[in-house]
Formats: C-alpha cells, sequence, structure tokens
C-alpha cells in the first residue's frame, strides 16, 4: 500500500497507457496519411516546403550489356512524284500530237456535203458553192455556211447545215415557189410571194406573166423584220397581193403589164390598152369604171387605142396613140 500511495496521478496514467499499448511496433494499426495542407485563398496556413526531386546518376559500362542481334532496317517504296511542270509539258505535247493528226489525218477531212431537199438548185452546185473538199470539219461554222448558199442562191428559201464527226456536212434546203415571171429588158425572173426575185431555171405553167417597161419602185423595208442572209425583195408585198388579185379578171392571153408612174394594166385582145394604175387601193371601184367603159365603146362602135382609170375620179380613153 506504501507503494501506491507513492506513485502520482501522472505516474498511474502513463503505467495504463503502457499497458495497453501492442508490444511490437509491427502489430501497430496503419492509419492513413494525412494529405499535407496547401495555402489558399481560405486559409493563410503555409505547408511544408516541397521537397525537390533526387537525381541520381548512373554510369553504364556497354561491354556489360547483354550482346543482341542487329535488326535490318526496313526499305520502303516510294511512288515518283510528278512535278506540276512536268505535268504541264506532258499535256501539251499530248495536246499538240492531237491537233497535228487533227489537222493532217484524212479522218477528219470533208469529202463531198450531203444536200437533200433542192430541186431548183443542182446538188452539184451547192457543193461547188461550198467548196469544202479536204477541210477539216471543226474549221466550219454551219451559220457561215448556211449565209453563204443563201446569198448566192436566191431560189433557195431555208438552209440548214449539221456536222457529224467525223467528216460528215449535212445540208438541208427548201426551195422558193415561184409566183410571177416578171419579163423586162428582155429578161426574165420568177417572183415569190415575198418579193424576192431568183433565176428562172425550168418551166413551170400556171405562173403570172408580167411585162414590164421598167423597175417598180423599191419595196420600204421593215428593219424589224429583216433578214440580213436573205436577198432583198424586188417587190412589194402590195403589188404582189394586187397581181394576185387581177388576174381574175384579166382576159384569157392577155399580158399583164407594169409601166413606172402608170401601174399596172393589160393590153386587151379587142385591140387596146388598159391602164388600172396602182392596185393597192380602189381595186373593185377601177374594175367596175373598166367594165362600164369598155362596153360603151364597144357598143358604140368607138376603136379606142388606150382606156385609162389610173384615176377613178376622171377616167378617159383615147382614139388616137
Amino acid at each position: 500500500m506504501s507503494d501506491n500511495k507513492n506513485f502520482t496521478r501522472a505516474d498511474r496514467v502513463r503505467e495504463r497507457r503502457r499497458k495497453q499499448r501492442p508490444g511490437k511496433v509491427d502489430e501497430m494499426p496503419v492509419h492513413k496519411p494525412v494529405e499535407p495542407l496547401r495555402p489558399s485563398k481560405a486559409t493563410t496556413f503555409i505547408g511544408p516546403k516541397k521537397r525537390k526531386p533526387t537525381v541520381r546518376t548512373y554510369n553504364l559500362d556497354a561491354a556489360a550489356l547483354p550482346q543482341t542481334r542487329a535488326v535490318a532496317p526496313s526499305v520502303e517504296l516510294q511512288m515518283p512524284t510528278l512535278e506540276w511542270r512536268a505535268a504541264s509539258a506532258f499535256i501539251i505535247i499530248l495536246l499538240s500530237i492531237g491537233l497535228y493528226l487533227m489537222w493532217s489525218s484524212s479522218y477528219f477531212l470533208v469529202s463531198l456535203p450531203q444536200v437533200t431537199g433542192s430541186e431548183l438548185v443542182a446538188p452539184e452546185e451547192i457543193i461547188e458553192t461550198l467548196d469544202l473538199h479536204g477541210t477539216p470539219i471543226f474549221m466550219l461554222r454551219p451559220e457561215m455556211l448556211e449565209r453563204e448558199l443563201l446569198l448566192s442562191h436566191p431560189s433557195l428559201k431555208t438552209v440548214e447545215v449539221t456536222l457529224s464527226m467525223p467528216n460528215v456536212v449535212h445540208v438541208a434546203v427548201t426551195d422558193r415557189q415561184p409566183l410571177i415571171i416578171w419579163q423586162q429588158d428582155g429578161k426574165s425572173a420568177w417572183i415569190d410571194e415575198e418579193g424576192v426575185a431568183f433565176q428562172v431555171s425550168r418551166r413551170v405553167d400556171g405562173l403570172i406573166t408580167v411585162s414590164a417597161y421598167g423597175r417598180p419602185p423599191a419595196p420600204a423595208m421593215d428593219a424589224a423584220n429583216l433578214n440580213p442572209w436573205a436577198p432583198p425583195a424586188y417587190l412589194d408585198p402590195s403589188v404582189i397581193a394586187a397581181l394576185r388579185a387581177l388576174l381574175p379578171y384579166v382576159p384569157q392571153g392577155a399580158a399583164i403589164t407594169y409601166e413606172p408612174g402608170v401601174g399596172l394594166g393589160w393590153r386587151d385582145p379587142r385591140g387596146w390598152m388598159v391602164e388600172l394604175g396602182d392596185m393597192t387601193e380602189d381595186f373593185g371601184l377601177k374594175l367596175r369604171l373598166y367594165e362600164t367603159i369598155s362596153t360603151w365603146v364597144v357598143a358604140n362602135n368607138i376603136e379606142p387605142v388606150l382606156i385609162s382609170v389610173v384615176h377613178p375620179h376622171a377616167p378617159y380613153y383615147r382614139t388616137e396613140p
């Protein structure tokens, strides 16, 4: 008891803790290490200073290392690349060869054009006008060939030229249909309904024959509807319409006449000349006046040399030349 009394309270606490402590350090429990605090905006605590990593240096002897077999390096094949200049030169050479073959090879040279649709102009004349034998087909322009044919042959109303590779040229044409045969200065020409005059190539029955003592006035040209590839009109369409309307009233066998300043008329089989003037105006009135005057002179045994109704308000007849 005396010994217990000599122990202080602190000695007794240390003795009790010694008995509770394990005997070996290895048997002590391992706790999770606590990460050191770092300074932040929320605290002014400065943690432990970060240590610098220790760098260790080792010296190795190459002779002490185990020897290994050397591996041969792999060889990679690379495709040759052409520069853009070399490629451009190659393309130019190919184009030059192609152009030379196109110019020199007979494969692209036109021999004879194929002509269809013409009755008034012989195909040989059209072929001769074009003159395409031995010409490379890629040098031809269809619109220029069409213009050349229309200007060279007024009897052609339409022309269509088509090109087909390698060397085929097809020409399709339509002819103008003659309506009037115009006789002037010992020459004859056909005239169609558009007033275009062209050469007589053969005999055609049923045409209106006009004996002219001079050239008719030039027709008015409409710039909006003018075809620069077609020949100009020789007669005004209004004159053609008057001739067609006059034809049923002309005695059979009588030739229609035209005289500048006088206009249209004919030579009556009974021996006198008839002057009607401009048939585009007062056509019906002029014909009625002529029928009345001609009937009256026959009834009165008058032999006129001329009956004129050029001016409907002042018609007259003449018995002397």
